[in-house]
């Protein structure tokens, strides 16, 4: 029989406690510690040297650790925030008419330029041009009326 000290196994046992296990279970907890040591060590190896996706969103996904309450009210809020504001964009698109809202959403929001816009619907760039300017003419008329965008 063989004594172990549960404080170093489990994080959670604040005081010393020596217990005596068989030999297996003995084994057992030194492999698991071995094995534990040997994974940490070639996480540091290969991410030092050899990680070809270094500062990349998947590598610091894996390491990084879940978000605090606090975080995750913000993130709340920040998404209700959000959501209102594409609400108010969606009542003031109703405004427009859908030819001007649908080159709108594709010039500010898809990030396309006018005449890619006008290759699209085969249109001249001039109409695109006059079409985004009187949309952002409704919109403009529309915030003057409701500015709180309700």
């Amino acid at each position: 029989m063989k004594v172990i000290n549960l404080r170093l196994h489990y994080p959670h046992c604040q005081q010393d406690k020596l217990v005596e296990v068989s030999e297996e279970v003995f084994d057992v907890l030194c492999q698991s510690v071995r094995e534990m040591r040997n994974y940490e060590r070639r996480k540091r190896y290969h991410r030092a040297f050899y990680s070809l996706d270094a500062f990349d969103w998947t590598e610091n996904y894996a390491l990084e650790h879940s978000p605090s309450p606090e975080q995750l009210v913000m993130l709340a809020e920040e998404r209700a925030e959000r959501d209102r504001l594409v609400a108010a964009l969606r009542e003031a698109l109703a405004y427009a008419t859908p030819t001007q809202a649908r080159r709108l959403c594709a010039y500010y929001l898809g990030g396309l330029t006018q005449q890619q816009i006008a290759d699209r619907e085969r249109v001249h760039n001039s109409n695109v041009c006059l079409s985004i300017r009187r949309g952002l003419c409704n919109l403009r008329r529309y915030y003057t009326d409701h500015p709180q965008g309700k």
